[in-house]
């Protein structure tokens, strides 16, 4: 058998109509709806699988596809423009949401690997390296026909062997199902009021320019939110919108992800939007203005600001030094009504080049909304709530996140 060292399922096609049938299964993928409306995406998938299927599969590497998928520079700078792995993140979202809505019907599945541009071949049989997978068994057909072929006393204690096995299954999945269940109930308690809403969920994310790349070694943080040059923050924006749209995910909804400089005011209207970023993204920063909790950036230094209680001094991060040189962090997680955009915002935004990823993984993490159950006065899910957080950092790596101050109205 052929495989794959990602997992010993991996099946790879020999024959033309195994080839076939991949193709067939990639044609159903980019005509449903999770890729349907995108130039960008179905062009990343369809370019791998092609290249597997061709044999190409050593070629399959970040630079080599974004030359050839996106049309960049042979010489591009991969980190200032990650624009595959960011691609990439949001194919393998799609097509987990494509196989989780369709089900297990298709006879075989194509999955793009956490890490790996290579794509993967599953099929819902096994098959042989050398056998077109039509001809393959199903592996219940192979079992009885092995325990047959065995004396009674063998096939009784396999028999025996078989119904622990589907008990354990049994129970697993009834365990598995009520954590389940159990989970999106408390991320509901978050995000209940956007799920509520009718429409697309919009992301709106704060800009990655090229142009912002500055000579100060190791700073990943914003430069000039007025002039719009920002240093990269692509890679944990990519992490942080990955937190956030598994829960959609999980809940079955569709979404868009929009920069905030190209998002309008009548894009957001009537919508549930999700703004990600603070300092670089300037919806963030206007819809925020009215809040108690809100941010402030003067060109070097982010703050957040209490406005009901001025002598509290705010919290910083300066963003002109090394990202090394940071021992603390801060973000804002705020869920409200906003009469401007005329529906619910959620705000997951943070001070400093960790604040935003790990407030990402605040809000899409079970564990960490318990915080919010076990500190917030009843009914808080109902109202619109403030939150913010704290993080040591220790290098350029953000600690678990604590909630140190909240509001609820």
């Amino acid at each position: 058998m052929s495989t794959s060292a990602h997992s010993p399922e991996v099946w790879k096609p020999a024959f033309p109509e195994d080839r076939e049938l991949v193709l067939k299964e990639l044609d159903a993928i980019l005509a449903s709806y999770h890729f349907r409306g995108s130039k960008r995406y179905p062009a990343l998938l369809k370019y791998v699988v092609d290249a597997a299927l061709e044999g190409r599969s050593g070629d399959l590497k970040e630079r080599t596809l974004g030359v050839e998928v996106f049309g960049r520079n042979p010489n591009y700078d991969t980190n200032a423009d990650p624009v595959v792995r960011f691609s990439a993140s949001e194919v393998r979202k799609r097509i987990a949401q494509y196989y989780h809505e369709t089900g297990s019907g298709a006879r075989l599945q194509i999955e793009l690997p956490l890490g790996s541009y290579v794509p993967e071949f599953i099929p819902h049989s096994p098959a042989t390296s050398g056998i077109p997978l039509g001809n393959v068994q199903a592996p219940a057909n192979l079992l009885a026909k092995y325990l047959m072929q065995r004396p009674r006393s063998i096939r009784l204690t396999a028999a025996a062997l078989a119904a622990l096995v589907l008990l354990s299954a049994v129970f697993a999945a009834v365990w598995y199902h009520k954590s389940t269940q159990t989970n999106l109930a408390v991320v509901n308690e978050l995000w209940g009021p956007l799920l509520k809403s009718p429409g697309e969920v919009l992301f709106v994310v704060g800009p990655v320019l090229q142009e912002a790349l500055s000579p100060r070694t190791g700073n990943t943080g914003v430069v000039d939110s007025m002039t719009g040059r920002y240093d990269y923050v692509s890679v944990l924006s990519a992490v942080a919108l990955t937190h956030l749209t598994g829960v959609l995910q999980k809940d079955g909804r569709t979404y868009e992800v929009k920069e905030s400089t190209e998002t309008s005011l009548a894009d957001m209207r009537s919508r549930p939007v999700v703004l990600v970023g603070a300092v670089n993204n300037k919806w963030t920063m206007h819809i925020m203005n009215p809040l108690r909790f809100r941010f402030i950036f003067d060109g070097r230094s982010a703050e957040i600001q209490d406005t009901l209680n001025a002598h509290n001094p705010p919290l910083s991060f300066d963003v002109t030094d090394s990202s090394e040189s940071a021992t603390t962090d801060y973000a804002i997680v705020a869920r409200f009504y906003d009469p401007t955009t005329e529906g619910p915002v959620l705000v997951i935004a943070g001070l400093g080049p960790n604040g935003t990823e790990v407030a990402s993984e605040f809000a899409s993490d079970p564990q960490y909304i318990r915080q919010i159950v076990e500190k917030m006065p009843a009914g808080w899910e109902h109202k619109n709530v403030e939150l913010v957080l704290k993080m040591d950092v220790i290098g350029s790596k953000a600690g678990p996140p604590d909630m140190v101050s909240s509001t609820v109205w």
